[in-house]
């Protein structure tokens, strides 16, 4: 049992299994506040960090922020969470993809079942690339509505809207109750995941996708030496993305999972993660990530912009308006 607790591979997997747990018991929080607010169950309070499944709304944010320099009133800690894994993803490689996301999680699960099952596929580097274009069409088009096509004003108006305030719950209810078009585009997904290591991440996330292109400028890159590579093609097969041995140093599918760093064996060492050019261990980018997020938690409590200004009556009356009570 100890030697487990010493083996990286297994050590490499604690922050995502973590902040996926964490992730189920968020929402398990927020479902109860939402029976609350329906009349449905005990008084329960709104669990803050489940902004973090709000993308959108912290992007939004991020403009209020930038154009009349206010935290957002609304979902802070989504914002919090949103400049957390910016930085993540300039400093760590992806970090919050590779050990944060639970949607990664769900992925890289997906992908290993698939590889158990012998379903796991490759696609030649130019069809990758190709089917990656959505991602960053998806990017482009949040980037540009949100930054150029909204003024400010048009931004605040929705930021402070009913539907954005309690954009949620309207989550909840597409998992709770889906519709038969989100069961059958859930199962493609899944499907695909399970023959293509990481599809969604690789070919249709925007947040990934912004992230990737953090990565590519950042401090942290991957160092593969050729020479002393025995060719076993461990790293490709531990990769939950799937990324080729020519890949190159900063690769912006590259969630800096250190998945590669330590199925190379020992003897070889031909893969390693290298930070402003210096060889650097391979538990770096999990230990960052999760300082990060840390240190972006603590911050926005101490600050104040961590749980939602809104009153407590004001949001149980429009949560039960959106869920339909």
């Amino acid at each position: 049992m100890l030697s487990r607790f010493s083996d990286p591979k297994f050590l490499s997997r604690l922050p995502q299994w973590f902040f996926f747990l964490a992730s189920l018991a968020v929402g398990w929080r927020f479902y109860g506040f939402c029976r609350y607010a329906l009349g449905a169950g005990p008084e329960a309070a709104r669990p803050a960090a489940v902004e973090g499944f709000l993308p959108i709304s912290a992007l939004l944010g991020a403009r209020l922020a930038a154009t009349t320099g206010s935290w957002d009133p609304v979902h802070p800690a989504g914002l919090a969470i949103f400049l957390a894994a910016l930085a993540m993803g300039f400093a760590w490689r992806k970090g919050f993809c590779g050990h944060v996301c639970p949607v990664g999680f769900v992925a890289t699960r997906l992908g290993r079942l698939g590889q158990r099952l012998g379903l796991a596929r490759s696609v030649p580097a130019k069809w990758d690339a190709a089917l990656g274009l959505p991602k960053y069409l998806l990017l482009a088009f949040f980037l540009s509505t949100t930054f150029f096509a909204m003024d400010a004003a048009a931004v605040a108006a929705f930021a402070r809207s009913s539907y954005n305030i309690t954009a949620d719950a309207r989550l909840l209810l597409f998992f709770t109750r889906p519709g038969l078009t989100a069961v059958v585009v859930l199962a493609v997904l899944a499907l695909l995941g399970l023959v293509f290591r990481g599809s969604f991440c690789r070919w249709l996330c925007p947040y990934g996708a912004l992230l990737g292109l953090l990565a590519k400028i950042g401090p942290t890159a991957l160092s593969r030496d050729a020479g002393a590579c025995t060719g076993c093609g461990r790293c490709r097969k531990a990769c939950p993305v799937d990324l080729p041995l020519d890949a190159g140093a900063r690769p912006m599918t590259c969630s800096g999972c250190a998945s590669c760093v330590v199925a190379c064996p020992a003897s070889a060492r031909a893969v390693e993660f290298r930070f402003l050019g210096v060889g650097a261990p391979w538990w770096l980018t999990a230990a960052g990530t999760c300082a990060v997020f840390a240190v972006a938690f603590v911050a926005a409590n101490a600050l104040g912009y961590w749980d939602s200004r809104l009153p407590s009556a004001m949001l149980a009356r429009l949560y039960a308006m959106a869920l339909g009570g």
